[in-house]
């Protein structure tokens, strides 16, 4: 077994002359054993001594000694960086929670035995309008929680630096910078919790918000009256069939025509085209006025209309027992005529030639009655919104002003906590990549020094310095590459296969996808023959549905959640590598001196910015992709029928294919990005803490080098007369690396496929 040697020692640096060739009083060999080659450096200071533990608590991070009394703090002094940021996000939760409150007291306000209660009833173009804006808002809302929630819970699965050192000596190693599970093992249990509240309050709030609000579309059944001249001229009239078919009484119909301003007459274009619509809303009963002088009676003939599903005003297209003669009727494989909708047209273009039921019209008269659209608030969902947005704003405002300790949330604040004070675990390892600490731990289960001391095995090297390339990929793990890109693609394959069953349902009906427009309710489009939305009351019925249709949007978060998190990573490392090409200040949460700001956490505001936007324009997407859909049935006196004929799903394929484009860009925008390159000049840290820490054994002289410019590089001098040189963050001048030549050690190479 190889003996480990006492180690050599440096001389210390000239700071008169700092070009001089004196070596600087730093850190740089590996340990030397036996077997290892002989290196003419000097070090005055024992690697670690077993007398002299590594502390687990540092200065950088030393609670006050009555740190059980309640934080007392002004504005100023606690407001900064993350904490102002926290408070910010809890800002905005409070301007939803708001919103929600007087939402809820008003909905709450007006009787609503179901627990659903109308906003507005009129205008369906109205509801219409109303309900996009709403909805806009909503998501806007949603995203704007989502992006606070994660800034939050980073900030609470940020390690400190005593939980860094209490890691490092047992052979672990914490993320810094990136959002990590990893790290709630390492981290207080009420902090955990508290993530936990926060990840959990967002599923409801993304299950169920976007529907919170919803429009209910009305449509009115309506009879059909063929009549002579005399039922509008005579103040009497005679009918064929006493025993009338449809629900209201002819008698009134012919009362209401005589009344100016009830009924519009239109002629058979104009007729044609107001009742060749899924949901007549706002019009009723229709009197067609014919040519037939045959019967004696003024009332000919007579149908009720109902609202049937599928198959909508296929009167107007086949009723007429002659149309086959007059126009090609487009026929499925069992020779049904198709919907009317996909050939009205033609009905449109020889409507001089139009005979319903065989009847030669002339004209019509058309009962015209307001629209009954309705936009709708459901209080049993606003009230959960609420509690789950309260509970955001207590966990964020317990971030911005309870949360005692100070977690390095930026590599920034990593840096500058390892310059202030050095780790000496990582010591002598000033070429530490995150690769070669994962290729240990997975190889021996630990990656620290102080394990292998125990079982006096050799665990430093010096190395030499290769060029290699380093890709923007490469700044993130295997893992969580695997799960992004894997869950978005899974994902798309879903969308895409809902996208090929709603295509193959409108297959045959002669509808095209251009046609059906976007987000927009067509019986063509609802989801029917399913058990959800057809049993219970109204409220169930709709609540069922709002949480099929609201599942992709809970989808759509995680995925986002993945995707900030690998991009963090990416621009992490960007930042770390800048170092080497240019001195400047770090960016930590708390500025001292020329220090810089945080951005929003570790992503620059030019990416975080664009990702949440891109974020709520995605779950709006998603919202016409796949929404509720809603219709209220009124019969043809007005009476309200049925205020959830129809309570299910409806989907919309146009929507479903911008989602894929979209869904497809974001990725191939994701790995162009992590084919750009890094300086290789720099070990590759990633958010991990022992490779972060490696880079920071500044020399001994520089004891005040986190709050100056720095830059990371070759130690002037430090590998002179032959001994290995040393790479670090320092405030004095730097040298390049040099390729080939040694360096202070990385940790014993494990052959681990990683």
């Amino acid at each position: 077994m190889d003996l480990i040697q006492p180690r050599q020692t440096y001389q210390r640096a000239n700071t008169d002359d700092l070009d001089s060739k004196a070596d600087y009083d730093v850190e740089l060999s590996s340990i030397r054993t036996k077997s290892s080659s002989s290196y003419a450096f000097k070090d005055q200071i024992p690697l670690l001594d077993h007398a002299d533990p590594i502390p687990t608590e540092t200065m950088f991070d030393r609670p006050p000694k009555k740190h059980l009394r309640p934080p007392c703090f002004t504005w100023s002094s606690r407001l900064y960086g993350w904490r102002s940021g926290a408070l910010g996000a809890a800002g905005i939760a409070v301007v939803s929670l708001l919103i929600n409150v007087v939402g809820l007291a008003w909905l709450g306000s007006h009787k609503a035995d179901s627990g659903l209660v109308e906003v507005f009833n009129g205008d369906c173009e109205k509801v219409e309008r109303l309900d996009i804006w709403i909805h806009l808002a909503i998501n806007a809302i949603s995203t704007l929680l989502l992006g606070g929630s994660n800034y939050c819970m980073q900030c609470l699965s940020a390690p400190t630096r005593p939980e860094i050192n209490r890691a490092h000596v047992n052979g672990r190693f914490l993320d810094i910078g990136v959002p990590s599970v990893r790290n709630l093992l390492s981290i207080p249990t009420y902090k955990t919790l508290l993530w936990l509240t926060l990840g959990l309050s967002s599923v409801p709030l993304h299950l169920m918000y976007n529907s919170a609000f919803y429009k209910s579309l009305s449509t009115n059944d309506y009879g059909l009256y063929f009549v002579k001249q005399d039922f509008i001229d005579s103040p009497t009239f005679t009918s064929a069939d006493p025993a009338s078919d449809t629900v209201a009484d002819p008698t009134k119909i012919h009362a209401d025509v005589r009344i100016p301003g009830v009924y519009e007459r239109l002629d058979k274009v104009a007729c044609i085209k107001a009742y060749a619509t899924n949901f007549v809303s706002d019009r009723r009963n229709l009197v067609l006025v014919t040519k037939n002088e045959t019967v004696d009676t003024s009332l000919i003939f007579d149908t009720e209309y109902f609202y049937t599903g599928l198959y909508q005003f296929q009167w107007i297209c086949t009723s007429d027992p002659k149309i086959d003669d007059k126009i090609t009727v487009p026929r499925d494989s069992l020779n049904y005529a198709l919907p009317c909708e996909t050939f009205v047209s033609k009905i449109i273009a020889i409507a001089d030639e139009w005979q319903p039921y065989g009847y030669d019209v002339q004209y019509c008269l058309s009962e015209r009655v307001p629209e009954k659209c309705s936009f709708n608030g459901n209080v049993p969902i606003v009230a959960v919104v609420v509690a789950c947005n309260a509970v955001k704003i207590a966990v964020m405002l317990f971030v911005a002003f309870r949360l005692r300790d100070r977690p390095l949330i930026t590599i920034g604040d990593a840096v500058e906590s390892f310059l202030d004070e050095s780790d000496r675990t990582t010591r002598g390892l000033c070429l530490l990549s995150k690769k070669d600490v994962v290729r240990y731990v997975r190889g021996k289960g630990h990656w620290s020094v102080e394990w292998e001391e125990a079982g006096g095995e050799e665990a430093r090297k010096s190395t030499v310095a290769r060029p290699q390339t380093v890709r923007w990929s490469q700044s993130a793990s295997r893992l969580r590459w695997s799960l992004t890109i894997g869950f978005f693609l899974l994902a798309l394959v879903v969308v895409g296969a809902l996208l090929r069953l709603a295509i193959s349902s409108i297959e045959g009906t002669g509808f095209t996808i251009a046609s059906l427009g976007f987000g927009k309710v067509n019986p063509s489009t609802i989801i029917s023959g399913w058990s959800v939305g057809s049993k219970g009351g109204p409220t169930e019925r709709i609540i069922a549905s709002i949480l099929i249709a609201n599942l992709p949007q809970t989808i759509l978060s995680f995925l986002y959640l993945n995707l900030n998190g690998l991009l963090t990573s990416m621009w992490l490392a960007s930042e770390w590598s800048d170092f080497v090409h240019e001195r400047k200040t770090l960016r930590v949460s708390k500025p001292r001196g020329p220090q810089r700001s945080t951005h929003f956490l570790q992503l620059p505001y030019k990416v975080a910015i664009p990702l949440m936007a891109l974020s709520g324009l995605l779950h709006w997407l998603i919202s016409q992709s796949i929404f509720l859909a809603v219709v209220a049935e009124y019969t043809s006196l007005g009476e309200l029928f049925s205020s959830v004929a129809v309570a299910s799903c409806g989907f919309s394929p146009l929507a479903m294919i911008l989602v894929l484009v979209a869904g497809v860009c974001i990725i191939i925008a994701t790995i162009m990005l992590g084919l750009r390159k890094h300086s290789s000049a720099i070990p590759l840290v990633g958010s991990c803490s022992a490779a972060i820490s490696a880079a920071c054994h500044q020399p001994a002289w520089d004891a005040d080098a986190a709050i100056k410019p720095v830059q990371w590089g070759v130690i002037p001098g430090s590998g002179d007369e032959g001994g290995v040189a040393h790479c670090a963050f320092t405030s004095g001048k730097v040298e390049p690396l040099q390729y080939g030549r040694e360096y202070a050690g990385i940790l014993e190479r494990i052959d681990v496929d990683l």
